[in-house]
């Protein structure tokens, strides 16, 4: 099978470097301004609300996530009319795709254990926290919603989808994947797993240059998230495997039900 990466250059939009950051700029100020305004209304209607409360911090990571995705869109417009197999949205071959992602999985989680047995790192992100998932049920179904749904699915075609993309119409495999990891695990945070982060973002690259599919890299974020989240997380489970198993399953159905109007037009 050719990889969709591997594809003749004209087949692809001659998206230029800056793209990314430009998606970036507009879908972090449109969503700012979305806040900003909701938050004033909000306040004007006297409910009381504040930056930090877990409410308001899952409803900004819903929105800055779709604006990121929206933008990338309307940047990625201003060469071409995008199309979903532009991004990696088209169908693989389920086997060869499955082995790719066991071998994703496999080589993240050796990685992730010899550094914590190297390292012994105590994880510092909060995003559990900050979404208030150990105080209520709904806030905990919402978080893992967000953290396990729409944050694999944004974040895979922002960073896979358009910035690896990019990188890649203009290097090799290896210096656009490494620039991606490390792009990936900064804006989770600089700290202690940020090797790791960025480690997973090399290999989710790696997946989809191998089976030139988005759902493959998705899988894979997803079912990390869902493992992080149910552990991490007062009677966290229950709303994780749930969310996880509609994401796994959605994965590999939808390709499956895609028109081949979703393919590459050469090479599938």
């Amino acid at each position: 099978m050719t990889s969709d990466v591997e594809a003749p250059r004209q087949e692809w939009p001659p998206w230029p470097l800056w793209a990314p950051i430009a998606a970036v700029l507009f879908g972090i100020s449109a969503a700012i301004l979305i806040m900003g305004v909701a938050a004033g209304v909000l306040r004007g209607a006297g409910v009381h609300i504040t930056d930090n409360s877990p409410g308001f911090t899952a409803a900004f990571t819903f929105v800055q996530d779709v604006s990121v995705v929206i933008a990338s869109l309307g940047v990625a417009a201003l060469t071409i009319r995008p199309r979903a197999w532009q991004f990696g949205f088209r169908p693989a071959p389920l086997r060869f795709t499955a082995g790719i992602v066991f071998m994703g999985l496999a080589a993240f989680y050796l990685f992730a254990l010899v550094y914590s047995a190297i390292v012994q790192p105590h994880n510092p992100q909060k995003i559990v926290e900050d979404l208030g998932a150990d105080k209520s049920t709904l806030l905990l179904v919402t978080g893992a919603i967000i953290v396990i749904a729409v944050a694999p699915f944004c974040e895979e075609l922002f960073f896979r989808g358009f910035v690896f993309r990019v990188l890649r119409l203009h290097t090799g495999f290896w210096a656009a994947g490494v620039v991606d990891g490390i792009l990936f695990g900064l804006v989770h945070g600089v700290n202690i797993v940020l090797p790791v982060l960025a480690v997973l973002g090399v290999v989710l690259c790696w997946v989809f240059e191998r089976t030139g599919t988005l759902f493959a890299s998705i899988t894979i974020h997803a079912f990390n998230n869902m493992i992080s989240y149910g552990a991490s997380t007062d009677h966290g489970w229950a709303a994780a495997l749930p969310v996880g198993a509609a994401v796994l399953v959605a994965c590999v159905l939808v390709p499956r039900l895609m028109s081949t109007r979703a393919r590459p037009p050469a090479h599938v």
